[in-house]
């Protein structure tokens, strides 16, 4: 099945997007909520109606209005629960980025698929220390037969904001490439992510 589709770098998680938000806002003299609520008050911006009026008018800088554009466009589909059916490494990258931004000990977590690349489950697998997190491919596998699962996707956290996966992280994937083939099981792919941010495995041809 094809899953995947390039160019995730030039989608930003929701974390990167508001803090470009906030440079743009410091670049132009907003450094406070203080200013900026004068800010608000000077352009007479009083609900969400004003401030989209506003953003799709010709007084707005462009980038900024641009960067006000897509964080309106992900306010408006934003929900509670992740989708039912991740379609792209984008849409995967940003869910996980986003799930484990802030954590402080690395975590391993496993998604389970079906044929139609609907997500059946979401199992943390272990939590360890401040930059080591040990899981064994059995317990990975172990949900895969409960859940009746046709293809896996794992991932884990460097609370660093280190993106380059370890000795380790490779070493770990390259068993897990080995017990999918033997479980006849699809691992999709494997997630670092840091602060926010994510590098896929798949997509820079790591395994």
């Amino acid at each position: 099945m094809k899953f995947f589709k390039r160019n995730h770098y030039r989608v930003k998680t929701d974390v990167e997007l508001l803090a470009h938000l906030f440079n743009q806002l410091e670049d132009s003299g907003i450094e406070s909520l203080a200013e900026l609520r004068e800010r608000l008050a000077e352009l007479e911006i009083t609900s969400f109606a004003d401030l989209l009026t506003y953003t799709s008018g010709p007084d707005c800088d462009e980038e900024v209005a641009l960067t006000m554009e897509e964080i309106i466009d992900r306010l408006r589909i934003s929900e509670q629960k992740r989708d039912e059916i991740l379609t792209s490494s984008n849409e995967v990258g940003r869910y996980l980025a986003n799930k484990m931004f802030g954590l402080k000990q690395e975590e391993f977590w496993a998604f389970y698929f079906d044929n139609g690349n609907r997500i059946i489950a979401e199992k943390r697998i272990s939590v360890g220390t401040l930059d080591r997190s040990m899981a064994h491919p059995r317990d990975i596998f172990r949900w895969a037969v409960v859940f009746n699962s046709s293809a896996i996707i794992v991932a884990h956290n460097h609370p660093s904001g280190r993106l380059t996966p370890s000795s380790g992280d490779l070493r770990m994937t390259e068993n897990l490439k080995q017990a999918a083939k033997l479980m006849k099981i699809d691992l999709l792919d494997h997630f670092v992510i840091g602060k926010g941010q994510y590098l896929s495995m798949r997509e820079t041809e790591m395994f």
